[in-house]
């Protein structure tokens, strides 16, 4: 598990650091439009947990939906929050 959240943090941490270091001044809008597609996803990714969850269907394919689901969100949660982070640093000091 340890090692689950060490990649979890690493994933969000790069995202972080590529997304600071390839923010533009001069792109501020197309920061602003990144940033509002990774909260986009980041919802996508709650509604789905809630959706799964609310299925009694137990079916080969659902499990593995759900487990595919699962490990998708994980990685794109970490790299979701990293961007926005990245991002938003720097708007705030990138000028």
């Amino acid at each position: 598990m340890r090692f689950l959240i060490f990649v979890w943090i690493t994933l969000a941490v790069a995202a972080t650091a590529s997304a600071w270091y390839a923010m533009q001044p001069s792109k501020r809008g197309a920061a602003w439009f990144w940033i509002a597609v990774c909260v986009v996803l980041l919802a996508t990714f709650a509604v789905s947990f809630v959706m799964l969850s609310a299925s009694s269907e137990k079916t080969l394919l659902s499990i593995a939906l759900y487990f595919l689901n699962w490990g998708m969100a994980a990685g794109g949660a970490a790299i979701c929050v990293g961007a926005i982070a990245g991002l938003a640093l720097g708007l705030a000091f990138k000028w």
